[in-house]
């Protein structure tokens, strides 16, 4: 197991903190401005072997992923990404989950049509459980029902990161006619220009967190050939998927706040402010609150190893909660040390907020709180879920 600290001193990271924290950091003023994809900035992790990951080396990866015996690379790859964009950062995040989640439910001849060719070259996978007026994250609204030879979908789907974009969309829907969606939840694979499909990307207009494009998906009569069925009925959340995505969203959160902090640092000195009582408390209180969350992220990561399943995802959520908090409470101690001229678009401050804001949201951090409550008490609880 690599240790978490040491994967982050490496050259590799360090030359990509170098690069986050400067040219993706750049780029993304243009990426908000033009509600453009972070193109150029994940063909520069393709180019330095680093875009798909969480696939095996087998199969055109590093074989990184916290069911791995290497739990730390993939989610601190996050965190250094994010620390110069986070919608670079989630963009990367979304492919590699839907990558590692093809290979891992995919037939061998799924991934030789599916997974290969993406990985062998620069390209994009997206997933979707997302629906609009959906009340819990398993139960889909988007119906399937069964045909000769595949079925036929019908439903909304939003919040499709990479959709622009991807080569394969993984979509969640529920098995017309069948009860429960330990049975009736079912993924499939959809590629842009299937009949019907509508992939509508000007619907995505969010306050933060523009560059990760998310599109909207309409599916009428869309026939899914069983070529294209992932998995059996149930594979996702029977599997705990979702319970080993929580540290790729905490990752984010961490490594956004980094970038916030070192970014405030270098602009308190320049502006002269480093000698002033109020700025250094507020500074020390930021500190202990990063190092808080940077010490309760790390133990996640190594109880992927440690722990059984179930307790390293709950760890994983208390530390993606955790995060978050230092996130938000990090961005409005930032906002009072440095004043109001920090805020002005010449500076990254007030996209790094408007992320955060936004990124945040995307986890449940009430019903998290209240998960690991019920796990406390002895009560029924589902580590997996997101919200």
């Amino acid at each position: 197991m690599a240790d978490p600290q040491a994967v982050l001193d490496s050259p590799t990271f360090r030359d990509l903190d170098r690069l986050a924290t400067s040219v993706f950091r750049e780029r993304g003023a243009a990426y908000e401005r033009d509600d453009a994809m972070p193109v150029e900035n994940l063909k520069d992790l393709h180019a330095r072997g680093l875009l798909h990951v969480t696939v095996s080396k087998e199969n055109g990866g590093l074989g990184a992923n916290v069911s791995s015996e290497d739990t730390a690379t993939f989610p601190q790859l996050v965190r250094t990404i994010a620390r110069g964009d986070s919608s670079t950062a989630h963009c990367f995040q979304v492919h590699n989950h839907t990558a590692w989640l093809i290979e891992g439910t995919g037939t061998p001849e799924q991934i030789e049509r599916f997974l290969k060719p993406v990985t062998a070259r620069f390209g994009l996978f997206s997933s979707i459980g997302s629906e609009p007026g959906r009340t819990n994250m398993y139960v889909m609204q988007t119906k399937a029902r069964r045909v000769s030879g595949g079925y036929i979908v019908n439903g909304v789907k939003n919040y499709a990161t990479n959709g622009p974009l991807a080569d394969g969309l993984v979509t969640f829907v529920a098995l017309d006619g069948v009860e429960g969606y330990a049975n009736n939840h079912q993924m499939v694979i959809l590629e842009p220009g299937m009949d019907g499909l509508v992939i509508d990307d000007s619907w995505y207009q969010p306050n933060g967190m523009r560059a990760a494009r998310s599109s909207l998906l309409t599916l009428n009569d869309v026939f899914v050939p069983d070529s294209h069925v992932l998995g059996e009925p149930g594979a996702y959340p029977n599997g705990r998927w979702q319970g080993r995505f929580h540290l790729g969203f905490a990752a984010n959160y961490l490594g956004t706040a980094e970038g916030l902090y070192t970014w405030y640092l270098d602009y308190i000195r320049k502006k002269g402010k480093a000698g002033d009582g109020i700025t250094q408390l507020r500074t020390g209180e930021m500190r202990i609150a990063l190092d808080g969350a940077r010490a309760l992220f790390h133990h996640a990561l190594q109880s992927w190893r440690t722990r059984p399943v179930v307790e390293a995802e709950l760890i994983s959520m208390s530390a993606k909660s955790a995060a978050a908090h230092a996130a938000f409470d990090l961005s409005h101690k930032v906002i009072h040390a440095a004043g109001s001229t920090a805020l002005f678009d010449e500076f990254p401050l007030s996209r790094f907020i408007r992320d955060l804001e936004t990124h945040v949201l995307h986890a449940g951090h009430d019903r998290t709180a209240q998960i690991i409550g019920q796990g406390e008490l002895g009560e029924s609880f589902d580590s997996t879920l997101q919200r």
